[in-house]
């Protein structure tokens, strides 16, 4: 057929998806990215990659006898998650990474050759001032970038 690649090539923005990757952090916007992304995954077969990144100026760091210690709140979510997911019917993995945000979920979808980055619309209004996540990933990400409210 006129316009495929040849077998066992990628190609991002092919019909359906194959790979996404989700920001999930627990929260109401990142609940919503989840649940669309699920059905998306479901209807195109796909494989969800959801991530949980940590900012590295989290206030979760602490410091003990002088050795950091940070809290497991990635663990947390891994019950949030097979909750959420439960009969969903697509198949899942969880990644936890620190750093910028917009910048690791860019990151993870490049290193999973993923087709598109989903994430929730944040509502507060410190990111008015600091610039969301999803603002960031529409600007720089190289593939779709679905932002769900």
């Amino acid at each position: 057929m006129e316009g495929r690649l040849p077998a066992g090539q990628f190609e991002i923005g092919k019909d359906g998806a194959g790979l996404l990757v989700v920001g999930f952090d627990g929260s109401a916007p990142s609940r919503n990215a989840l649940a669309y992304a699920a059905g998306l995954a479901r209807r195109d077969g796909a494989t969800l990659l959801v991530a949980f990144v940590e900012p590295i100026n989290s206030t979760t760091l602490w410091f003990f006898a002088g050795s950091p210690i940070i809290p497991d709140s990635a663990a947390d979510l891994t019950d949030d998650l097979r909750d959420e997911l439960k009969g969903a019917g697509v198949p899942w993995q969880f990644v936890s990474v620190r750093g910028d945000t917009a910048r690791e979920l860019e990151t993870l979808a490049s290193s999973y050759r993923a087709d598109a980055i989903v994430v929730g619309r944040s509502r507060s209004s410190w990111h008015a001032l600091t610039g969301s996540v999803a603002v960031g990933l529409a600007k720089r990400a190289r593939r779709t970038v679905l932002i769900v409210p």
